[in-house]
């Protein structure tokens, strides 16, 4: 199992009010579900995080959920929070957590990959918009750095990790459920 510390736990976090927070601490005291965002403005990215907000009660109720943005634009952070995510936010300028989910390396897609309609990202655009949870969206930031989700045990571990391979894959939430139940 990786650990979390050789990954992102020396990482220095900036919360909403430019509070600076070593990742480590996320995981000091409890488990931690982070949704490594590509865009907080994105149609794809924001039905991940209100998905798993929605339903953070099918989660551990001890289980932190955090998510990180790899840029921080006050208006995109406005409209992004609450509403598609009330949990703890924080900019990873260094995009630690965007290596440490891609095995080491920071990954970019294709704008290719969104403009073919026989695609993957095509198809999670069109499971976006009908999932109807997202009422907005735009195209403001870097939309190539491509994101994903881990699970932190207690102390470190890393219990789960799913990488964005092209936009809008999202890790299946029943599996979420699962691997978050098994972190505590």
């Amino acid at each position: 199992m990786v650990s979390a510390k050789t990954v992102a736990g020396d990482t220095i976090l900036k919360d909403k009010d430019g509070k600076e927070v070593k990742a480590g601490s996320l995981w000091s005291e409890s488990a931690v579900l982070v949704i490594v965002l590509r865009r907080p403005g994105c149609l794809l990215c924001r039905d991940q995080a209100i998905t798993i907000w929605k339903n953070r009660d099918s989660l551990p109720k001890e289980m932190r959920l955090v998510c990180v943005l790899h840029e921080w634009k006050e208006r995109e952070v406005e409209a992004f929070y609450p509403e598609y995510f009330g949990g703890e936010l924080y900019y990873d300028e260094s995009k630690a957590f965007y290596a440490a989910v891609h095995g080491g390396q920071v990954k970019k897609g294709s704008v290719l990959a969104l403009l073919n309609p026989f695609g993957r990202a095509y198809s999670n655009m069109k499971r976006s918009k009908k999932s109807g949870q997202v009422k907005d969206s735009n195209l403001v930031g870097d939309g190539l750095t491509l994101g994903g989700l881990m699970i932190f045990k207690q102390g470190g571990d890393v219990a789960y990790s799913f990488a964005e391979e092209t936009f809008g894959d999202h890790a299946p939430f029943d599996v979420v459920v699962s691997e978050a139940a098994k972190a505590m």
